[in-house]
């Protein structure tokens, strides 16, 4: 039986995850046939660890790879610029896909890539929204489906951002916005997804506020001894091994650094079912983590993923008192607390045929990044933005 010939545009630290979580009974129906990069260091690096004995071939661009090679499923993992024009490229063949977040970093790219997708028949593509897999927001999703917590009214939501991942926006290219987007479309896209996801609604408007205060030039005994570039410590999703070989960033302090990403923002979002939702991203933390709090008639909820916690109170019937009972779920094992193997899963069963439910693709990619452009909109215009116009722009008049 011939292998499964497969491509990766990006062999960085992120298109690994998908290797490394490669289900055992499907590793030897897998071939690496082609990588794209424009870092020879890091193609060679992937090549040794996932290769085994087959030796792909190199490109430095995705064009250069697709232009050439005949493929069966394709992982785009390369930085946030490149993923729609690799994705339109792409599309026609009709293979399925794994395109990481976000899909685009603009409007017109939206546009362009929502077209190709129709234009191709909406082949299957798996965007990578990989907390939709993880069993802290299936459970949450589970709960309001169940009506636990009656008519949705609230969903308040944060990302905190610690030491090693704050190194990460301010020494690496994600620093700026040309390049991904805006901070937050490149790092909260995957909050706005959920929000969408827990929701089950379209954003309407979208007003935000950022600023860097603290994160600035200042003297050295001003700064905090955990931001030396030296001491900088593991991300929250990896293997350590993994991030070793294919992190790469500069040796300055994230105060000094020149950077685009503000050290916090806050964003507030209406939608089209009446749901509010407040979000707000925070740099300098103790701890990576993201937190939630759902607002219902019937019960609240509060979920901290780092905890591997969710608690819901609930009134009495008949009195004033209430209820408080913790939610059990399993912790899961692997990257993104349990996630990484779920959507790794779910792109190798999409691309050998066998039957698997993809839970976000190019639609809900483009949504999630439709809100996070309003974000930035917002918060240089100091004006609330109409993602229905957005939404128009890029679908068509009919939205």
């Amino acid at each position: 039986m011939r292998k499964l010939r497969v491509g990766v545009i990006g062999s960085g630290m992120r298109s690994s995850s998908y290797f490394r979580n490669l289900p055992p009974k499907q590793q030897l129906s897998v071939q690496l046939v082609a990588l794209a990069d424009p870092n020879e260091g890091n193609r060679i690096k992937f090549q040794d660890l996932f290769a085994g004995e087959s030796q792909p071939r190199h490109y430095e661009n995705g064009e250069s790879l697709l232009d050439t090679e005949e493929l069966d499923a394709l992982i785009i993992g390369s930085p946030n610029h490149a993923h729609t024009d690799d994705a339109i490229r792409a599309l026609p063949r009709q293979i399925p896909i794994l395109l990481e977040k976000p899909v685009a970093i603009g409007l017109d790219e939206c546009r362009r890539l929502w077209q190709a997708y129709v234009a191709a028949e909406q082949p299957p593509v798996t965007v990578g929204f990989v907390l939709r897999y993880s069993p802290f927001y299936q459970k949450i999703e589970g709960l309001i489906r169940s009506d636990a917590l009656g008519q949705v009214l609230s969903i308040d939501a944060d990302e905190m951002l610690g030491t090693g991942l704050t190194a990460f926006f301010y020494r690496g290219w994600r620093r700026w916005d040309r390049l991904t987007g805006g901070f937050m479309v490149e790092k909260c896209c995957h909050d706005f997804d959920i929000l969408n996801w827990l929701t089950g609604a379209r954003a309407t408007r979208v007003f935000s506020i950022a600023g860097r205060t603290h994160l600035t030039p200042r003297p050295y005994d001003q700064q905090h001894r955990r931001f030396d570039p030296e001491r900088q410590t593991d991300l929250d999703y990896g293997d350590t091994r993994t991030q070793s070989i294919f992190t790469a960033l500069t040796d300055e302090s994230p105060y000094d650094a020149a950077s685009d990403v503000p050290d916090h923002q806050v964003v507030m979002i209406e939608f089209d079912n009446g749901i509010l939702s407040s979000f707000t991203a925070c740099v300098a933390q103790p701890r990576s983590t993201r937190r939630m709090r759902v607002y219902g008639s019937a019960g609240a909820l509060e979920g901290d993923i780092g905890r591997s916690r969710i608690v819901v109170d609930t009134p009495m019937v008949d009195s004033e008192g209430y209820d408080t009972h913790e939610v059990a779920f399993p912790a899961g094992e692997g990257g993104h607390h349990g996630a990484d193997p779920g959507i790794s899963a779910t792109f190798w069963n999409s691309a050998m045929g066998l039957p698997t439910t993809i839970r976000a693709g190019i639609r809900e990619g483009i949504e999630a990044v439709l809100i996070g452009l309003a974000a930035e909109e917002s918060k240089k215009s100091g004006l609330p933005v109409d993602v229905t116009r957005l939404r128009r722009e890029v679908f068509g008049a009919s939205e």
